[in-house]
């Protein structure tokens, strides 16, 4: 073969080559999978469906909800931290994520080993509310009331490691509060209670809170700004419990090891995403805060808040179960 064919041939599986190894790089080449570690139709599947539906338009290619509940979501988490660290395989993640080790001595998996953060996707404000049937109508006049009937009021929650349950242990403590626990299945099961008179106070999404406002009593909101949902509610820190903040969020991770490219990808994605206006819309009308991130703040807000839980735990007492 002579020189000049040679060279031919050469350019030639270059040319070949270039846009072969462009389309092996490429991401995403099929549907990606958002792993929700809860029940189809509940608060975390939401938010999922809508970011899905608009991810979808971003990457070009579908990004599927899949439900995976039970064990308090560890189900779920743990197939996401075992799946292969390609991208196409993700974890709707909450915040209670930072805690969870904290009251879960069988969680099965490493928060900062085995996730790979992609983007926060929305913060959630929570409120504080207590039962019509309680005398008590502000925070301070709450706090008196339960100080003056030590181990009497009920307080409701989702069971440990939840957010409903680090809010009321961090406002029992600030408090100087001895109330009774009592677990329920859905934030909405703990109202109908409260309503009742049959549960004193627990700790609900606003946009819960909003909903049945006429029916209960809504003494703060657990962020440090009030909440447009409710603009008239105070923060627990104008309430007057300095210091005290309790936000919930959502964000989306992956198994660890992913390739760098394939995370910005998907990170520019979101960012795109959660910046549409009808996307915005969408999720405002739920309570939530649409909010992205860089992956390096993502994994720092889960660390600057597992040190927070991890506080909180100490001084209840909490050990993992």
């Amino acid at each position: 073969m002579n020189t000049r064919r040679k060279l031919l041939l050469s350019a030639a599986a270059g040319a070949l080559a270039g846009p072969l190894a462009a389309r092996a790089q490429a991401f995403p080449v099929r549907p990606v999978r958002l792993v929700v570690a809860a029940a189809a139709g509940g608060g975390d599947d939401i938010p999922a469906r809508l970011l899905a539906t608009k991810m979808s338009e971003v990457l070009g290619q579908q990004m599927v909800v899949e439900n995976r509940p039970g064990a308090g979501g560890a189900i779920g988490q743990n197939y996401v931290a075992k799946a292969a660290p390609d991208g196409y395989t993700l974890l709707l993640a909450g915040g209670s994520m930072a805690g969870a080790h904290y009251v879960n001595a069988n969680l099965g998996y490493d928060l900062q080993r085995d996730f790979t953060p992609i983007s926060l996707i929305e913060t959630v404000p929570w409120s504080f509310v207590a039962g019509h049937h309680l005398p008590a109508r502000t925070v301070r006049e709450f706090i008196a009331h339960a100080k003056s009937q030590p181990g009497k009021l009920t307080f409701g929650t989702l069971g440990p490691g939840q957010i409903p349950y680090w809010a009321a242990m961090l406002f029992n403590r600030m408090a100087g509060i001895d109330a009774v626990e009592v677990a329920y299945k859905s934030i909405p099961d703990a109202l109908v209670d409260l309503m009742a008179g049959r549960l004193d106070y627990c700790f609900p999404a606003v946009v819960n809170a909003a909903a049945q406002k006429d029916k209960l009593r809504v003494l703060a909101t657990t962020g440090r700004a009030r909440s447009e949902l409710l603009p008239e509610v105070p923060t627990m820190i104008e309430a007057g419990l300095p210091n005290y903040e309790m936000p919930a969020w959502r964000s989306v991770m992956g198994p660890a090891g992913m390739r760098r490219e394939v995370v910005e990808v998907l990170n520019k994605a979101m960012v795109a995403s959660l910046a549409a206006p009808d996307l915005r819309e969408r999720l405002v009308k739920t309570g939530s805060v649409p909010t992205s991130s860089t992956p390096e703040e993502l994994r720092q807000r889960y660390l600057d808040w597992s040190a927070i839980f991890g506080r909180i735990a100490r001084d209840a007492g909490l050990k993992p179960q």
